[in-house]
Formats: C-alpha cells, structure tokens, sequence
C-alpha cells in the first residue's frame, strides 16, 4: 500500500534557514503574567493606601506650638480702680491641640515633627470624648481667670469674698463604674437625693452603700439637670464610683476686671492673667520693660500648678522675641530643651514669680540661665 505521507519539500529557497524556536516554559510564561499584572495593579495599590492614609485615624493626641498673645487691653480691662501704663509685655502661651483623633498623614508628619507631641489619646483625656473634654476646658478658663482675679486683688489688699462653691468632676476611670455616665465637666449637685457643694461630701455618702449597689448623682451638664444611676465598684475593698472630682469656688470682686481669650481654653494661663492685673494695677513695670513669657495654673492660695505642652510653648515664647519664660516648678528642663538662649524659670508661688521678675533667686528652683 502506497504511504500517503506528504513528503517534505526542503527549504524555501527564498528564506534563509535557521534554528528551531524553543518552546517557552510554563514557570517564565507565569512569571510573565505576574510582572504584568503588577505592573497596572501596583499604581492602584498605592492610590488606595494614600486614599486609606486619609481616612484611617489612630487614637493619639497632637500638641504643637501656637501662639504668644500680649495681656494688653485688648485682653485685660479693669474699671473701678486706678490703672497704669507699663513697658514691656507679658505674654501668655498656648498650644494646638488636636480635637479629633489625627489621620495617618498628620500622626506621621507630627511624629518627625521635633517641636511637636504625639500621645496617646487616654493619656491626654482618658476615656473622655473630645466634646467632654472640650467643655471641661472652657470652664477651667473660666475658673483660672476667677483664681487668677481674686489671687492678684488679695496680693495689692483688696478683699475677696467667696460665692457659693460646687463639685465638678474632672476625671472618670476608664471602664470603671461611671464611664458612659458622668462626664469631663459634670457639676455634681447631688448624691442620693443628698446635696453637695463641697468634693469631700461625696465620699462619706459612697461608702456608707456596698458595691454593687446603685447610687444616684444629681448632675448638671450645661444647662441640663440630670439624673444619673451609677453602678458602684470597688476600690481597696470599699466602693467607689471611679471619679475624680473638684471644689470649684467663685468669688465676688472689688474691682470690675474682664478677660477676654477668645476662643482659648484650659487654665494654664493663669499665673500669667493674675500677673497682668497686678502689673496694670500697679505703678511701675512689672517686667522692667522686657518681654516675659508665662505658663502655668493659679489656685486661690496662690500656689502654681502644672501644665501640658512646656515643650512647645517655649518654642512660641522663643519665636516671639521673649528673653523670659515663668514655667511651673518642675517643668524648667523640658522647657529648657527648646528654650535656645531664652532663660527658663520655675517657679511654685504667685509670689516666686514676682520675685523671679524683680531679679530675686527663687530658693529651691534651678533659675540660673543665659
């Protein structure tokens, strides 16, 4: 039987000859595939995280320097007493804090940042929300321009009366009994039907019910009058609501004196607001007409507490030309770290202060400094 193969024809003689192709492999065609789709996938990849960098907030608190503001009378006004023209400036400081939870772009951008803060956010304001929080802040202005009033009137010999006093809460324990009940700001007006003006009223009342048991706090938040059932746990075996709470005193003034910050908050001003009155209310210069720099809270007895952010209010004070920075006692070396040649204080009293400024040593306070 005739083979009915085709026999081959040989080269065209038009082409050249030459070598077989060679067959691609499965493991380079998949590799191939890979490279491509990397290729058009990875610009999307990167779209979606900056996308995701916008959007994604992590739970920390940003603090960077803000601003120097002169107490001048566009701050502090006084009417029914005798006022005098001074050199110099006094300057109160403030910081930018975050009001909301950062989003990756500014966590990182703060975190390279070496005149600013990042922390967490409990650390800053517990379990609070940024609102409580905030309204906490606008009434501790309020009470250090009171403390602030009534610390310089009592210094020049006025006399300060008290007005009624009241409890404020001004910290509660994460997942402790009163989290998700009392608020940053709360007044506690009372407790189990019993009133209260005073924070140590409150204890007695607490422990005379076990844990476990329900106890009743009369609030006002805002303008709101509340009642709130608090659940009470237990603390070195007694029981306890998990708060922390204030006196908050007023006073009434001799003298008409009006502070106004704007839209600042918070009571680390008020060593430098009872300076100012004490300075506008007194012949002289308070500052012998240098440019001085102030931070730190006031109490009715005078004594000077300590504030956030001392760090990144010497960088403020520095930038607006201060050659003297008040700090509260304590917090002289981490104002140090960015005060360049400016000289840094410490100082434990309204009356430190005063002696800082006239050039006296502070006992007990590291004062020396360019």
């Amino acid at each position: 039987m005739r083979d009915h193969r085709t026999p081959d024809p040989g080269p065209d003689p038009e082409e050249e000859p030459g070598p077989a192709p060679v067959p691609q492999s499965p493991t380079r065609r998949r590799t191939r595939v890979a490279l491509v789709t990397l290729g058009w996938a990875l610009p999307i990849l990167v779209v979606v995280a900056l996308i995701a960098a916008a959007i994604v907030r992590v739970p920390y608190v940003v603090i960077s320097p803000g601003a120097a503001t002169p107490l001048d009378d566009q701050v502090v006004s006084i009417t029914g007493a005798s006022t005098y023209e001074h050199d110099g400036r006094l300057l109160y400081l403030t910081v930018t804090v975050s009001n909301r939870d950062p989003n990756l772009y500014r966590w990182l951008f703060a975190s390279l940042d070496p005149n600013a803060a990042v922390m967490k956010r409990e650390a800053v304001i517990g379990c609070a929300s940024y609102a409580a929080s905030d309204r906490l802040a606008v009434d501790e202005m309020d009470q250090s321009q009171d403390a602030a009033k009534a610390v310089a009137l009592e210094h020049l010999g006025y006399t300060v009366t008290d007005e009624p006093s009241r409890v404020q809460v001004i910290d509660v324990l994460c997942e402790g009994p009163s989290d998700g009940a009392l608020e940053l700001g709360d007044v506690i007006t009372s407790v189990d039907g019993t009133d209260v003006a005073r924070a140590e009223e409150i204890r007695p009342i607490i422990v005379a019910h076990r844990p476990g048991e329900t106890v009743a706090f009369g609030v006002l938040r805002g303008d709101e009058r509340l009642t709130v059932d608090v659940r009470l746990g237990e603390h070195d075996d007694l029981p306890d609501a998990g708060i922390v709470t204030r006196t908050v005193t007023p006073h009434r003034f001799p003298v008409d004196v009006t502070i106004d910050t704007a839209r600042v908050s918070g009571p680390s001003a008020g060593l430098a607001f009872s300076l100012a009155i004490v300075d506008d209310l007194s012949p002289g210069s308070l500052t012998g007409g240098r440019t001085v720099a102030v931070t730190g809270t006031i109490a009715d007895d005078g004594s000077v507490g300590p504030v956030g952010g001392v760090a990144q209010k010497a960088v403020t004070a520095r930038r607006a030309g201060a050659r003297l920075m008040l700090v509260p006692k304590g917090e002289e070396a981490e104002a140090r770290r960015r005060a360049g040649d400016m000289r840094v204080v410490g100082v434990a009293t309204f009356d430190d202060a005063v002696r800082a400024l006239s050039g006296e040593a502070i006992t007990g306070t590291a004062a020396d400094g360019p």
